[in-house]
């Protein structure tokens, strides 16, 4: 019709379908670039979770491994030997990384399994009818085929076993002999001097017999000294006696020989008031190991089984099966120092408070780090250098992740485990885990000889 207005659009008119599908593209763009943004923050803090967990292995294993070896010894005071004496011939020296391979001319062989005990340390008796040392402190360096208590261990990597006693006064004696003890004697009372003397020992501790009177076994401070192990089954309070029962316990203890002590005591046996009794208190003995078993512990080609760090009572105070301290462990390793620095050139002075990492020709510096780097040889005994009583203990731990980081590309040859001490690997191995090595040097307290 002529003249009439234009007719307005309706309100209610829809989106047209370029508009739509503009729309949905653009949506899609947003959702997408979100869930990727919320996807790769999910896998860093997974990551990062994971790392956080390595470390916390690492760091919780460490600090009990530094406790212990920084207490090793403990209660031991010069019992002891030194190997810098011209007549020794029973090979007992410290470190307890040496075997006893024979008289002072030999070489310093290094542990490498169990089945070579050290003979240093104080005398115990075996529950099998014979008498072994226990060492302060011992390391198998770069372990071969050691198995404990049917657990594998990971080859190449360290064991190390920890001694010590927690209630030693400090001194020589706690008390005095008051009647010898010889070759002959039935080993089953001591008797001390002065009246309720047996008040400061207490039933099922432990307590040593040591010579107190050096020079009367000889004018050569190798000498041995004694230092055998007991543990007292009577409550001695009020009284001048102490009992040692073997058996078990209540009335007796698989610590005490059967029969009578010889093989606990050195030649000569202890002369009345020439020798004491220390308080040795509660015995501490433990083991840290690296446990690798596939054929015991879950696992597969992809994801093998997870390395534990172990933890093994040796002092017959609980059960003997080793337990787990941390998962993702896969390697231990424990170098040893002394400062032997002897003169070697004009700017070298003896015992200069430092800790050289020399090397083993002599042409500069000596070397005063061992187990360190392979093929690291320790000085003869008796030789100028010889580490008789180790200053540092370093202590390294390897963790892993428990399990694999597709994150990681599975080509690269650059991801695997590391090179620490004198662990070597060859060929070394590649996968997808992820690591940290965390390391701290300890400086144990009671590292004296005589």
């Amino acid at each position: 019709m002529v003249g009439q207005a234009p007719r307005p659009q309706s309100s209610t008119a829809g989106m047209t379908l370029v508009e739509i599908m503009i729309t949905l593209v653009i949506s899609s763009i947003i959702a997408a670039s979100t869930f990727l943004f919320f996807a790769g923050q999910q896998r860093i803090y997974e990551t990062q979770t994971k790392i956080l967990n390595i470390q916390q292995n690492a760091w919780a294993s460490i600090e009990v491994l530094s406790r212990y070896v920084r207490a090793a010894g403990s209660g031991m005071y010069e019992c002891v030997r030194p190997a810098d004496y011209a007549n020794l011939t029973t090979g007992e020296r410290m470190p307890s990384s040496i075997p006893d391979d024979g008289p002072v001319t030999s070489g310093g062989a290094v542990i490498t399994s169990l089945a070579t005990r050290p003979q240093t340390g104080i005398r115990a008796y075996d529950q099998v009818g014979g008498v072994q040392r226990i060492p302060p402190l011992w390391i198998v360096n770069n372990s071969t085929s050691d198995t404990i208590a049917g657990m594998a261990v990971v080859q190449g990597t360290d064991i190390v076993t920890v001694a010590l006693g927690n209630r030693t006064s400090g001194t020589d004696t706690d008390a005095t002999l008051a009647a010898a003890v010889g070759q002959t004697d039935p080993g089953t009372v001591f008797n001390l001097v002065g009246a309720g003397t047996g008040s400061m020992f207490r039933a099922s501790e432990f307590i040593l017999l040591l010579a107190t009177q050096l020079w009367s076994y000889g004018v050569d401070p190798s000498a041995d000294r004694g230092c055998s192990l007991f543990q007292i089954t009577n409550d001695p309070t009020g009284g001048t006696t102490l009992l040692h029962a073997s058996g078990s316990p209540p009335g007796g203890s698989p610590w005490n020989p059967v029969g009578n002590v010889t093989a606990m005591l050195p030649a000569g046996g202890y002369a009345a008031t020439q020798a004491g009794v220390r308080n040795f208190g509660t015995l501490t003995w433990v083991r840290f190991f690296i446990r690798y078993d596939p054929a015991t512990l879950p696992g597969s080609a992809a994801s093998p089984p997870i390395p534990q760090l172990m933890m093994q009572q040796l002092d017959l105070s609980s059960s003997s099966t080793p337990q787990v301290l941390a998962d993702g462990i896969e390697d231990l390793q424990i170098a040893f120092a002394c400062d032997v620095g002897t003169a070697l050139g004009p700017d070298l002075t003896q015992l200069d408070g430092t800790f050289n990492e020399g090397s083993d020709d002599g042409s500069r510096r000596r070397d005063e780090w061992w187990n360190n780097v392979p093929g690291d040889n320790l000085p003869a005994l008796g030789a100028a250098g010889f580490c008789n009583l180790p200053t540092a203990v370093r202590l390294t731990l390897v963790a892993r992740s428990l399990t694999p980081d597709d994150l990681i590309d599975p080509t690269a040859t650059n991801n695997g485990p590391s090179d620490i001490e004198d662990h070597r690997y060859s060929p070394r191995p590649v996968d997808q885990f992820r690591r940290r090595v965390l390391s701290t040097t300890v400086y144990p307290r009671n590292n004296k000889p005589w």
